[in-house]
């Protein structure tokens, strides 16, 4: 695997991991919702970065997508989850 590319994968996986678990330990529901933009931002930059690439193979750049489009995905689905939250009426309101 291209070196420069697990570097790259590193580079957003750490940040976005930590967001993950600032979510759970946010108190507010804006805190949440805030941090959840932070995380789509941040893996569609990682998406973006990986669609630039130049150079890479084609199994590199599935594994990239395959990485950055998971976390992308439970970033979209955790903010939607916050934001039907944040504007839903019902439980814990």
């Amino acid at each position: 695997m291209n070196e420069s590319l697990i570097a790259i994968c590193q580079l957003f996986l750490v940040p976005l991991t930590i967001l993950f678990a600032a979510v759970g330990v946010a108190n507010a529901r804006f805190v949440k919702l805030l941090v959840c933009l932070l995380g789509v931002g941040l893996a569609g930059l990682w998406l973006y970065r990986i669609w630039l690439w130049t150079g890479l193979s084609v199994i590199d750049r599935r594994t990239g997508y395959g990485l950055a489009g998971a976390f992308a995905l439970c970033w979209v689905l955790t903010l939607l989850h916050q934001i039907k939250s944040s504007f839903g009426g019902g439980y814990n309101r």
